[in-house]
């Protein structure tokens, strides 16, 4: 597939929506993943970032029925503002044709997406921002707090690598498994085993530009592995969202080695993603049955554990 013209058919489809403040396309249809063939990559999946969700569907419903089911139509039609919001703030209605592409579309309110991107409350929409996106419509202030998202993922990423001597590729490794921790799609192999290690080679040069750019707290040395200025590093924590940065500090003991309380710090971080991510995760599930409607929720969710249980 390549990527110019998905990204032309991407606005294609954009143009047909109610108004938005913002899209963000993501997956395998946008960042590369080493591994897989163009004929695997089919759907497209999107963010679509609006003011006022319970009003975007309202309108969608009436210019672009097609898209929904019978029971998406329903539920679209009879939810409150506050229902829509639940479990992560989002959402998605998945296998919908348009043209020759099928789309999955993410709908959320701009203020929730900020809220998740500053302060990783669900966890949802920032770790899918940490990664190689396609922005077909931006802005600024969604922009800004992505960019303090990907410096903070960085300061958690480098936290966590634990390998003796580590290689710029563990870390972008480390990025990528960020959004994984909880997810109940692993738990229940739901998802491609090797997907990680896909994104983390085939995203090398978003993950060089972004990241190992930007930043002066780690730098490669000449056999490949990464010098780390952990002073710097233990710095950053203060610019991390405050639960977390509140946890961290809570475990940190001057009376400890680094070595020892960075492995406190460690097991302090996967228990935060963990927990929060669970909960975004197994909510968006269940309502999926809602959005998305049963028999595509199936055929999701079957496509799933094909990937999950195929042989790599």
């Amino acid at each position: 597939m390549d990527k110019n013209s998905i990204q032309d058919r991407i606005m294609d489809f954009v143009n047909i929506l109610p108004e938005v403040k913002s899209v963000k396309a993501y997956g395998s249809s946008i960042a590369f993943q080493a591994g897989y063939k163009e004929s695997e990559k089919k759907q497209v999946d999107l963010i679509v970032i609006v003011d006022d969700i319970k009003e975007f569907y309202t309108k969608s419903l009436k210019i672009n029925s097609y898209m929904y089911n019978l029971v998406p139509k329903l539920y679209f039609t009879l939810a409150d503002t506050k229902d829509l919001k639940s479990s992560a703030s989002i959402c998605y209605t998945s296998n919908i044709e348009y043209k020759n592409d099928t789309f999955k579309m993410g709908v959320i309110e701009k203020e929730d997406v900020i809220d998740d991107l500053l302060n990783w409350k669900t966890f949802y929409i920032a770790g899918r921002f940490q990664k190689e996106i396609f922005t077909a419509i931006s802005d600024e202030q969604i922009e800004r707090a992505n960019e303090i998202n990907k410096q903070n993922a960085l300061t958690i990423a480098l936290l966590m690598l634990d390998k003796e001597k580590p290689t710029t590729i563990d870390l972008y490794e480390t990025l990528c498994s960020l959004s994984y921790m909880g997810d109940s799609r692993k738990k229940f192999k739901a998802e491609d085993p090797n997907k990680v290690k896909k994104l983390a080679s085939g995203s090398k040069e978003f993950f060089d530009r972004e990241y190992r750019d930007k930043t002066n707290i780690f730098m490669e040395k000449e056999n490949g592995t990464l010098f780390i200025d952990y002073k710097m590093l233990l710095k950053k924590i203060d610019n991390l969202p405050t639960n977390l940065k509140d946890e961290i500090y809570n475990t940190i003991n001057s009376n400890k080695s680094m070595l020892e309380n960075l492995k406190n710090i460690r097991k302090i971080i996967r228990k935060y993603l963990t927990t929060i991510i669970s909960t975004s995760s197994k909510g968006q599930t269940m309502k999926g049955l809602l959005t998305t409607g049963p028999i595509n929720s199936v055929s999701y969710v079957y496509a799933k554990l094909k990937k999950g249980r195929k042989k790599n």
